[in-house]
């Protein structure tokens, strides 16, 4: 068993699954959709035993955790129900470029987005870091049709790796060419891309990657962590480029408010970092780590609050060397 997320499979081999739900999503209402997704994620439990067992995984590191933390919101292991928060986030990641999804759906708080708004009004960027928990891609769906809060339009430049899920990421490119605008893959990252990025965001462009799945070529080029009650590894090429980048650091989540639900309300939650670049180069190494360390805590805060909308369908504690496959 394959335990590094980039050697994953995507679930569907060809795109006409993913044609089909973009059809449904344009045709019919959320609510109804919802209902659809009840038994084709039932389908996708009973015959999909590596998304079971990871789900399962990911599920006792989190009870684990959680008794250590002093409580007992989740008693007992149900994979059923985060792969049906899956697919209920794959509708609205759909919707999303769709042009269905609305700013009014999005609860901010009095926290950081209040800063972050003040920015990009006076036309600067920044460097948002989020996960895989939650609904990551809200942001640029709703920033591609200049649905932010702002009275600009603000440009969203995503770096990701696209391979696993290239079937459905040619699908939106289909519903919505901005989907596929302005992706860069770190693969290619270099001098040339740190600059090219440093000037979208002096042009009041925001920059936005994920920082729970390590780098696809370099997996070993990582700092180790200890998240949900055991040690795993989280990459540092994303706090680097922070540093190189020489802007605001936001962590950003994009969480449901109710894990399963009819209704597409979410929180959005916007924390500025409060680490700053300076010193030596052992001084900014240790400043990467310090804010790989500031990820992590606000990761397994929202885990907490948020049990069944994790999306790593892989072995991710065996990332660090157990190479078991449970």
């Amino acid at each position: 068993m394959t335990n590094n997320w980039a050697e994953q499979k995507e679930a569907a081999t060809t795109s006409l699954p993913i044609k089909f739900s973009c059809f449904l999503v344009k045709l019919f209402p959320h609510f109804l959709l919802v209902l659809i997704a009840f038994p084709v994620s039932f389908f996708y439990f009973l015959f999909c035993s590596r998304a079971r067992k990871t789900c399962e995984d990911y599920q006792r590191h989190l009870i684990s955790f959680a008794k250590n933390q002093g409580s007992n919101f989740l008693r007992k292991v149900n994979t059923y129900k985060q792969i049906l928060s899956f697919s209920i986030c794959l509708i609205e990641k759909i919707e999303g470029w769709c042009g269905k999804e609305k700013l009014s759906d999005i609860c901010f708080y009095d926290d950081d987005v209040v800063e972050l708004k003040k920015i990009l009004a006076e036309g600067k960027g920044a460097f948002l870091i989020g996960s895989h928990l939650g609904n990551i891609e809200l942001l640029r769906s709703l920033a591609s049709f200049g649905k932010t809060g702002v009275d600009k339009f603000v440009p969203v430049t995503a770096i990701m790796d696209v391979k696993v899920t290239a079937n459905f990421n040619k699908t939106l490119s289909q519903i919505n060419k901005n989907s596929a605008l302005d992706i860069l893959s770190p693969d290619n990252m270099g001098v040339e891309t740190v600059e090219l990025l440093q000037d979208r965001i002096k042009k009041g462009g925001l920059i936005v990657a994920a920082a729970d799945r390590t780098s696809a070529n370099n997996p070993e080029r990582s700092f180790k962590k200890s998240f949900l009650s055991e040690e795993t590894s989280f990459p540092c090429g994303i706090f680097l480029l922070a540093s190189l980048l020489k802007a605001p650091v936001y962590f950003i989540f994009a969480m449901r408010k109710k894990d399963i639900s009819f209704r597409k309300k979410y929180d959005m939650l916007v924390i500025k970092s409060a680490v700053t670049f300076s010193g030596s180069r052992l001084e900014r190494k240790q400043s990467q780590e310090t804010m790989c360390s500031e990820f992590v805590s606000l990761l397994e805060k929202e885990c907490l609050k948020h049990p069944f909308q994790w999306y790593n369908f892989y072995y991710y504690w065996n990332n660090v060397g157990d190479t078991s496959g449970r």
